[in-house]
């Protein structure tokens, strides 16, 4: 079982070899997938996506399709869990160099609008809003060397948006 932004995500996961097959509410999606430095491919019959995976002290770090995810391992005991992620924290999914930085705070934001780009060997990653909000804190800046799960940009999430 996994957790993320709180909430438990009742999934399975099979992987043997270069095969992964995801099991999530009645669904099955079966996958290839191919490692590239710290770059993983993931290719369904339908598409391949690209993604940075990093392991963390409490969980995975994954980045995808400009959506940066922390996915804690579930501990049986419920007191047994530290303080998980924040679904409003956007965190370095690498480490790099931030390129550019668009959020600003006090601005309004909408899920999918960019927040700022990252670059690392080479290649630049960009980080957008998971949902409708607004940014309450901006801690990076262009040039800044960041690390793997810093803490980039705070947001505070709409009332509509279905925050619990």
């Amino acid at each position: 079982m996994l957790r993320h932004a709180g909430a438990s995500i009742d999934a399975a996961i099979s992987l043997r070899g270069k095969s992964a097959v995801l099991e999530r509410d009645g669904r099955r999606v079966e996958t290839t997938v191919v490692r590239d430095g710290p770059w993983i491919e993931v290719r369904t019959a339908e598409r391949a996506e690209r993604c940075a995976v990093a392991r963390g002290g409490r969980g995975v770090w994954v980045a995808i399709a400009g959506t940066t995810w922390f996915l804690e391992i579930e501990q049986r005991e419920a007191g047994a869990r530290g303080a998980s992620v924040a679904a409003d924290e956007i965190r370095a999914p690498m480490t790099g160099r931030v390129v550019t930085v668009a959020a600003v705070p006090g601005a309004e934001s909408r899920e999918g609008d960019l927040l700022l780009t990252i670059e690392a060997m080479k290649m630049e990653f960009k980080l957008t809003a998971p949902e409708d909000g607004s940014v309450l804190e901006v801690a990076c800046a262009p040039g800044d060397r960041v690390e793997l799960g810093q803490l980039l940009v705070r947001l505070k999430p709409s009332a509509e948006g279905g925050a619990t």
